[in-house]
């Protein structure tokens, strides 16, 4: 009997520790992708547009083939064989998975990648103030706390303790401040599609319709960047491990692991984009910056306290989509 309960607690063990892995690498893979794009705009020239073309574009007919290839044509066509269900993907398409996208490149364009995955972070001070304004009703203690942690360390981390300049560009601030209206139409917006349909059709699909409508603004047979064995391997990892592979990752760690761990694990995204670029791409943050970016990455966790006081169950969410 002690042998069995020993082997199912190592199994346990051993699934939760997959599923850590699984989650942590997901995370990574987003956090150097936006040092990837950055290289991509320091060093070539790349447009922003281009590379959302190309990433969504192709990423979507991945997505979508591996879908039909597990789950068949029924389970990929369902979400379009009702009216109501096609607006609501072709809105999530284009205002959050489209709209983070641009956002997100847009940021990493007047920053770099640390400053714009920081600023991402941002976005649950938007989610609580709209909680806060449909229910009518003033966001709790923790909530505020969030708040405040968020409003603080961006602050710190934008003027960098000189009050007399901004250490971010204004242009970098605006995007940010759209990157994070646009994380949040991400997280707000699809719930009643993923609950209906399933997460995977939903994300292959506004993976697909983004690529397609900025194909309209920019075509990737435009303006594409002279193909070297590098450049090649830049976009292969773009695309395939920090897309395609990140994503289903992170929805393969999903049912692994409770809702608390899952939300902790995303502090993995800002830390491991604000190390590369610190280690390898010459940006820099004095004490105050510093502080403020542990502030900001703080917000996450103390938006997981609530949880330990309610049973952890498997859940089902929609992968962060920027260096998602």
């Amino acid at each position: 009997m002690a042998s069995k309960i020993l082997s199912a607690r190592s199994a346990t063990s051993h699934i939760r520790n997959f599923g850590i892995l699984l989650s942590i690498s997901s995370q990574i893979l987003w956090g150097t992708a936006g040092n990837v794009a950055q290289y991509l705009f320091n060093s070539t020239h790349m447009s922003v547009t281009w590379i959302i073309s190309f990433r969504l574009l192709i990423a979507g007919i991945i997505l979508l083939a591996f879908t039909w290839l597990t789950h068949g044509t029924d389970y990929v066509m369902a979400v379009w064989r009702h009216l109501k269900s096609s607006i609501s993907l072709l809105t999530f398409s284009i205002l959050a998975m489209l709209g983070i996208q641009l956002t997100y490149f847009m940021t990493i364009k007047y920053s770099n990648a640390a400053t714009a995955t920081i600023l991402q972070f941002t976005s649950p001070v938007l989610i609580i103030a709209y909680v806060a304004l449909k229910k009518r009703k003033l966001p709790s203690l923790l909530q505020s706390i969030t708040v405040g942690l968020a409003v603080i360390g961006t602050f710190l981390l934008i003027t960098q303790g000189d009050l007399s300049t901004l250490y971010v560009p204004l242009a970098a601030i605006i995007w940010g401040f759209l990157l994070a209206l646009s994380d949040s139409l991400y997280i707000l917006m699809p719930i009643k599609l993923l609950h209906d349909y399933g997460t995977l059709p939903v994300v292959a699909w506004s993976f697909f319709i983004g690529g397609i409508i900025m194909n309209f603004v920019q075509p990737i047979w435009v303006g594409a960047p002279k193909m070297s064995w590098d450049i090649f391997w830049i976009l292969f990892f773009m695309v395939v491990p920090a897309t395609v592979f990140a994503y289903l990752m992170e929805l393969q760690s999903i049912p692994l692991l409770p809702p608390v761990t899952i939300s902790l694990l995303q502090a993995a995204e800002p830390i491991s984009a604000t190390l590369i670029a610190v280690i390898f791409m010459g940006v820099s943050f004095n004490w105050i910056g510093t502080l403020g970016i542990i502030l900001v990455i703080g917000t996450v966790f103390v938006q997981s306290i609530p949880y330990h006081k309610r049973p952890l169950k498997p859940h089902k969410t929609i992968a962060r989509s920027q260096g998602a």
